[in-house]
């Protein structure tokens, strides 16, 4: 009777900790996607104004963003497409520009300058050694009163260590997409001078 009694008063505790278990298991494949924009070169001054535009996710695979091994996956906490479209807000923000975003493209293009664009590429994988890789790859397009001004491909990748393999994982994201946002950035302006 005694046993009977402890295990049904260990049950509770023993059916918390498995589901904390499980909850921690699956909050390891989950990145969230931060970003913080670079510092703009020196003597750069940004005297236009731009809207951007949300950029089109043309990955293959919208469900995941990477590989953890065993089987795993990563994935997003939140829309990449936020992510990368107010990222280069963000970037423009940092330079002096007058920056508006436009959440949802109408028919008709706003006047000035619009910064639009896509990525084909955003992948974070773990590899052998403990390090967590990215690799991005994103198109920008300028243009001005709906003409085309200019277009660019920017693409990279970086290698990172972090405590948690998802902690890793957000910070190496979050410091290629900045390499990548900053060139991308710093064109859209000497373009639009």
């Amino acid at each position: 009777m005694l046993i009977h009694k402890n295990i049904r008063a260990a049950f509770p505790v023993l059916t918390l900790a498995l589901a904390l278990a499980l909850s921690a298991c699956a909050s390891n494949t989950v990145v969230q996607l931060r970003y913080q924009p670079s510092t703009p070169p020196a003597g750069q001054v940004c005297s236009q104004a731009f809207t951007v535009l949300p950029f089109v996710d043309k990955r293959a695979d919208t469900l995941t963003i990477g590989t953890l091994g065993d089987g795993k996956r990563y994935y997003a906490e939140n829309d990449p497409v936020e992510w990368v479209s107010w990222a280069m807000f963000e970037e423009l923000k940092a330079r002096g520009c007058d920056v508006k975003y436009r959440e949802k493209p109408d028919a008709t293009p706003p006047a000035g300058y619009v910064v639009s664009g896509s990525f084909d590429k955003i992948s974070v994988d773990r590899a052998p050694s403990l390090t967590v890789k990215a690799d991005l790859r994103l198109n920008v397009k300028l243009t001005k009163d709906g003409q085309f001004v200019a277009e660019n491909v920017y693409s990279g990748s970086r290698e990172d260590l972090g405590v948690t393999v998802v902690q890793a994982a957000q910070s190496v994201l979050a410091s290629t997409l900045q390499y990548l946002l900053q060139d991308a950035a710093t064109n859209l302006v000497k373009v639009a001078k």
